[in-house]
């Protein structure tokens, strides 16, 4: 197999060397993988102008959040705003998720309200270096690997009840009113609460939501900058009189210990222990919660704590709060089309800049402009289909959804978390150990479908899918079936291809592979993919996926990449750009897109969720497995669209080298390319 690519040699070998590269074999060198991979990507450059744009996004978000939060437990603004400014860069330089972003947390506000009014701004700043040595020691041990095995249920309601959070805080910020949203539902009857709104107020507020909600398909255009700017201008050319983020004071204090009594030293980590176990579990969840929205970013819990811990002792340092990842600004961040780390770290310095230089500049952004942007992330944020979904399948996971979310909107997370959790493992308990959360599709699916997909393009498939003929399995009929390709694809003379199948634009069957529907029938293997030398691809007689209402026994995405010596069995599923690594085995599986098997990984009776990393030589044949694979990185990711890329080009100049065989028996199947031709039997 060849990834060297003629335009970019020296790049394509740096991306291939991470993907062929064994585990690391310790928890410290995975750290330092992980570390190494996230900043190589900054350093190649690709994208300053989206971290750029979403630096900012998330610092005029960011801003107002930590002066309130600071406000709220009785601190000085400065104290979040260095909190946000030097904490969350210190994070975003050590910590082990790629789009995480750190400062102040509304979820830590009433323990850190309560360490203000014991021991003063002096003790809030101590508390947090013992937060920061607390979350050393949970690093020292590999904690962070017990989030691993957060229930799906458990983190879709955290994720939900920060959502509802927002929602009930930034609505009556939009609306101008000082009361809560609860109070503002008993009031809907009274119409005189409409007095009460500032309209002026609500204005920029509508615009930023209704901007950023029309531009949601334009992830490039950075749709919430320029609302808010747009907002900003015309709210202060016309002079309205609306709440403003309001002065900030340019001063920086330098690093220093705080001054805290003798006396109260003991009484104070007894205090600062509790609220370190819930800013470690906040910054965990909201780094599995912004990998759920990002879908492909990786984060190392481990590397995540160490980070956390750097932060929070670098905040204490310059007489700042407790710190956090936080869902509401790492969404935020993704959202707004950030692609490496460099965001959030340009985030913090930002911050750090609009506290010496540009108050002024930043004091003028309405408040209501900021409440809209929110109230569009909280919502989005609210997975009401997931909840949907639970409480048709499984009523014990919707239970400890909304317990958790619950806990999470009244402020009592720990307590929501651990009563999530405990449902959680109760319901597995009953169930034999055994998860009864599955695809909804699958209590109604018959005993022969190995799963049930909904394609977004169902289109390409649908013209030209074979029908199963009557009566059950005819082998000689299935054999003498021809294959359908189209004039694109390119079959090596010395590959086998029997039966039903199907191959799309692009595709490359190389040598010595094998792809039999003689008992299994039929295959689908999608444009751009390839199947390298010695891959050998069959299924079980009756046992199908059904793929947006079209029964097959192997289906093959676009832009997948089965390597040499491979083997797929069906039943089986692999969605799009998906590598399987050198003799590695799918069988009577479903393999999401944008995944990577690893070389030797055995895959078996298992649905593997979209942009999981397997790693070499694994076996990963229960739930449980699954639910602990990481994600994928981008160099993984990168070795695919090499190896694809390096297939096309190979099925183009081989189909240009060979000169076209007599035409006899052309069939057009427009469903996938302009011109398809009829394959025999061998070639």
């Amino acid at each position: 197999m060849k990834t060297k690519s003629q335009l970019r040699p020296t790049v394509r070998r740096e991306r291939l060397r991470p993907a062929l590269n064994l585990a690391p074999k310790s928890s410290h060198e995975e750290m330092f993988t992980t570390w190494r991979q996230s900043w190589s990507e900054v350093f190649k450059g690709k994208s300053l102008m989206q971290d750029g744009i979403a630096a900012i996004t998330v610092a005029a978000v960011a801003l107002p959040l930590n002066i309130a939060l600071a406000v709220a437990c009785g601190l000085p603004p400065a104290a979040g705003l260095l909190a946000g400014a030097i904490g969350g860069g210190v994070a975003a330089l050590f910590g082990g998720s790629v789009f995480q972003v750190t400062g102040p947390a509304a979820a830590l506000n009433i323990m850190v309200f309560s360490l203000a009014r014991d021991f003063g701004p002096q003790g809030v700043a101590a508390a947090c270096i013992v937060i920061g040595v607390v979350q050393f020691i949970l690093c020292a041990f590999s904690s962070g690997k017990l989030m691993r095995y957060v229930p799906e249920a458990v983190l879709a309601g955290f994720t939900t009840g920060v959502g509802l959070k927002l929602l009930d805080t930034q609505i009556p910020e939009l609306l101008d009113l000082d009361y809560s949203l609860f109070a503002l539902f008993q009031k809907l009857g009274n119409f005189g609460w409409l007095l009460e709104v500032s309209w002026f107020a609500v204005l920029p507020g509508l615009f930023v939501m209704l901007l950023v909600i029309a531009c949601s398909s334009f992830k490039k255009f950075p749709a919430a900058l320029v609302g808010i700017a747009l907002a900003t201008a015309v709210s202060v050319h016309l002079g309205w009189d609306i709440k403003r983020v309001g002065t900030i004071a340019a001063v920086f204090p330098g690093f220093h210990l705080p001054l805290v009594p003798q006396n109260q030293w003991l009484n104070l980590i007894v205090a600062a222990v509790p609220l370190a176990f819930l800013a470690s579990i906040e910054s965990l969840l909201s780094a599995q919660s912004v990998d759920r929205l990002s879908h492909s970013k990786p984060h190392n819990s481990n590397l995540e704590l160490l980070g956390q811990g750097l932060a929070n002792i670098s905040s204490g340092l310059v007489s700042g709060m407790p710190v956090s990842g936080v869902v509401v600004r790492s969404s935020v961040n993704v959202q707004s089309g950030a692609k490496t780390r460099l965001s959030a770290l340009l985030h913090s310095v930002i911050l750090f800049v609009s506290i010496l230089y540009l108050s002024e500049t930043m004091a003028v952004i309405p408040l209501a402009a900021l409440a809209g942007l929110l109230i569009v992330i909280g919502w989005r944020l609210v997975e009401i289909s997931t909840l949907h979904h639970f409480l048709r399948e499984n009523r014990m996971a919707a239970v400890a959804f909304i317990i958790t979310a619950a806990g999470t909107l009244t402020g009592h997370l720990m307590m929501g978390l651990c009563a999530g959790t405990a449902v959680h493992f109760v319901n597995q308990w009953m169930s034999g150990g055994k998860s009864v959360v599955h695809d909804h599709k699958a209590a109604s699916k018959p005993s022969s479908i190995r799963a049930v997909i909904e394609r977004a393009s169902p289109k390409r498939g649908r013209p030209n899918h074979y029908t199963m003929a009557a009566g059950g399995a005819n082998w000689l009929t299935q054999i003498q079936q021809k294959a359908q390709l189209a004039t694109s694809a390119f079959i090596h003379h010395k590959a086998s291809v029997i039966g039903r199948v199907v191959l799309g634009e692009n595709v490359h069957i190389a040598a010595e592979s094998s792809v039999r529907a003689d008992e299994g029938s039929p295959f689908y293997i999608g444009s751009n993919s390839n199947v390298q030398d010695g891959v050998v691809i069959h299924a079980l007689k009756e046992k199908w996926v059904t793929v947006s209402g079209e029964d097959w026994a192997v289906y093959i995405g676009e832009d997948v990449s089965l390597a040499h010596q491979a083997l797929i069995h069906g039943p089986c599923y692999i969605g799009d750009k998906t590598f399987v690594g050198f003799q590695a085995v799918v069988h009577d599986s479903t393999v999401g897109a944008n995944c990577y098997i690893g070389i030797g990984a055995i895959v078996v009776g298992v649905e593997v969720p979209p942009g999981r990393y397997i790693p070499h030589g694994s076996v990963i044949d229960s739930i449980d497995k699954v639910e602990q694979l990481n994600y994928v990185t981008d160099s993984h990711m990168h070795f695919n669209e090499d190896v694809v890329e390096v297939n096309r080009g190979l099925a183009a100049a081989y189909n240009k080298h060979n000169s076209p065989k007599a035409s006899r028996g052309q069939r057009r199947i427009p469903a996938i390319g302009t011109d398809w031709r009829t394959a025999s039997d061998r070639f």
